[in-house]
């Protein structure tokens, strides 16, 4: 893997399962774009074909634990007996916030369990961690216990890994594209920005990749306050990551597309 000027790239996007046209995206990203790996969230109802095409086109693919659902019109249960972090009809809640305030911790690592294990009784190694909409000091406790454990290590996200200890990949630097701006040419120039600033060591890309598709507004009402995440910034992250010229700028400065499986870890 040794690289003449020492720059590894690691392209991650987040979702995989939540719907088609993030599962279809993703497959396209890996297969025709830079895309390197991709999160499962394994109560997602698309969680069975995303799995299928995880295998078939042999794409890596961490863990996205999962315990918040925030869209109006797609909504998803635990795949456990979780009582503490679901709202009135069964199923996840719709904000971090909320999710955690009452919180059972021995329900919640009997969930992270659970979607662990569908995601290896589905024939897939999980590679890396990290979680859906973020977490908090309860989260952090959970999963430092179950990467102790796996020996997988924390990817990085929104929580601090130094902060919660987490064993994790030894990153320089992570960009996520999504909520830069929901103008195309304003996200191109910030990455255009980071790649050309990128040294040595190891650098991660997070993206949350879709085809364009109506059913991804049809997630939620224009009011939701995170409208733009059901398909505007989706829909800019799978357009850069299938750009010639943002691949051209890549193979220029030299910079290696790598897994983050083949990353160095911190406190493994």
């Amino acid at each position: 893997m040794a690289n003449a000027n020492g720059i590894y790239l690691s392209v991650v996007s987040d979702d995989f399962g939540m719907c088609p046209p993030v599962n279809d995206g993703i497959v396209q990203a890996f297969t025709e774009g830079v895309l390197t790996d991709a999160n499962l969230m394994a109560p997602c109802p698309a969680f069975p074909d995303a799995t299928r095409l995880a295998k078939t086109h042999r794409i890596p693919v961490g863990i996205h634990a999962t315990f918040t659902a925030e869209w109006d019109h797609l909504r998803w249960k635990p795949l456990t007996r979780l009582r503490s972090m679901i709202g009135a009809d069964g199923t996840f809640c719709r904000t971090v916030v909320d999710a955690w305030k009452d919180a059972d911790l021995a329900e919640a690592a009997a969930e992270l369990d659970a979607q662990w294990d569908r995601i290896e009784a589905a024939g897939l190694e999980i590679t890396h961690v990290s979680e859906h909409m973020g977490g908090n000091e309860k989260l952090g406790a959970i999963l430092k216990k179950k990467i102790l454990q796996k020996r997988v290590a924390y990817r990085h996200f929104l929580l601090n890994g130094a902060e919660h200890d987490l064993p994790r990949y030894d990153l320089k630097s992570v960009l996520a594209t999504s909520q830069i701006s929901s103008e195309l040419n304003v996200v191109r120039a910030e990455l255009e920005r980071w790649l050309d600033s990128l040294g040595p060591g190891h650098h991660m890309w997070i993206a949350h990749c879709a085809v364009d598709h109506p059913s991804l507004s049809a997630m939620c009402e224009p009011t939701h306050p995170s409208v733009e995440w059901a398909r505007t910034y989706r829909v800019i992250d799978q357009a850069l990551v299938l750009d010639r010229d943002v691949r051209a700028r890549i193979e220029a400065r030299g910079i290696q597309l790598v897994s983050l499986a083949q990353c160095p870890t911190l406190g493994l």
